[in-house]
């Protein structure tokens, strides 16, 4: 059964010493922080500037505090009980947390740690900032703490430097660490000489992005368009991209992969990513499978992909769920399709 909870004690090396409020409160944000985005990267291929995980995946990633303990710290954290999915696979929450514990092992057990990483994470710009998440929570020597996690009662593992230092170094390899990515419509702000102000306006904000001169030709073929921009960025205290400052590329976003699909407090989790055409047309976003017969609209990013989740469900419970006998020919190949592609559902 999947673990809802985590167990973390952090204690000082010396035990005639007390841990620091700070250290705690430290360790904490890291653990969460990797929640948030480990259930950012179960979710599929949509990749959020920093400080933008959705409030779905915050709502099923959200640790609470269910006990603490006496000692240096201790303490249980277990996710929100109420989320579900409809065919009794493990919730986001749940994966995600069950994510954290194989990379805790991985990590500590020092064996082909990079191959087995990437082929945890395979999605890099994710693993980029989880592995920054994690880094963080395991001690650093300085630090001087004892620091150490358990799942549902299992034996304990204790983060040690030398993991610390594995991480750095993971962190060193992945490429370009430092670039970050914004997506949205293209629109221009303004020109100047040498360089011109453009602006993309999607689930990350309204952000400025500066385009050299030899980049204003591509760019301009993707005014109005969904478009992805890749660079060197300026971020505001809350941790959000406030300003591209140097472009590195600037490519149409033409596609969105889901891996589960939710709706309210229900999900469905899938054994193959579904993927969407993303396209921009009379002022409002469009998603769309051909095969599923699926086409979702909405005035912005978030509402026209939940949308298409909504339809999804739709389908699934007039069709995925029917005895074939009650469908067409028509809606027996569609549930064929749906059935497919929910884990879980009986073929």
């Amino acid at each position: 059964m999947p673990s809802r909870s985590v167990d973390l004690v952090i204690r000082t090396s010396d035990p005639s010493q007390k841990v620091q409020v700070r250290a705690v409160v430290e360790k904490l944000d890291c653990l969460q922080a990797a929640l948030l985005h480990l259930g950012d990267y179960l979710t599929g291929s949509d990749f959020r500037a920093r400080g933008g995980s959705t409030e779905l995946v915050r709502r099923k990633c959200t640790l609470y505090v269910a006990d603490v303990r006496i000692g240096s710290f201790g303490a249980t954290l277990e996710l929100e009980p109420s989320m579900a999915t409809t065919e009794g696979e493990p919730n986001l929450g749940e994966e995600a947390v069950a994510k954290f514990q194989e990379i805790v092992a991985l990590v500590e057990r020092e064996q082909d740690i990079e191959s087995r990483v990437d082929l945890s994470i395979t999605n890099p710009r994710h693993r980029t900032r989880i592995i920054r998440d994690l880094r963080d929570l395991w001690p650093d020597e300085r630090e001087q703490l004892d620091v150490k996690v358990s799942f549902r009662g299992q034996e304990a593992s204790q983060l040690t430097t030398t993991g610390r230092l594995v991480l750095d170094g993971l962190l060193y390899r992945q490429p370009d660490p430092e670039q970050v990515s914004v997506k949205g419509i293209l629109g221009t702000a303004h020109v100047m000489p040498g360089e011109a102000f453009f602006r993309i306006t999607g689930p990350d904000g309204r952000i400025t992005c500066r385009i050299t001169k030899e980049q204003q030709e591509s760019a301009g073929r993707l005014l109005g368009k969904p478009t992805i921009v890749y660079g060197q960025a300026e971020f505001d205290s809350a941790g959000n991209v406030r300003e591209i400052t140097t472009v590195d590329r600037i490519e149409p976003f033409r596609e969105l992969t889901l891996q589960r699909l939710f709706k309210e407090d229900t999900e469905l989790v899938l054994r193959e990513p579904v993927t969407l055409s993303i396209d921009y047309r009379d002022d409002l976003w469009v998603a769309e499978n051909d095969d599923l017969g699926i086409v979702s609209t909405g005035e912005d990013y978030d509402a026209c992909v939940q949308n298409f989740q909504d339809e999804f469900f739709f389908a699934w419970e007039e069709y995925g769920r029917v005895e074939d006998s009650q469908l067409t020919v028509g809606a027996s190949n569609l549930k064929r399709l749906l059935v497919g592609l929910v884990q879980g559902a009986a073929r």
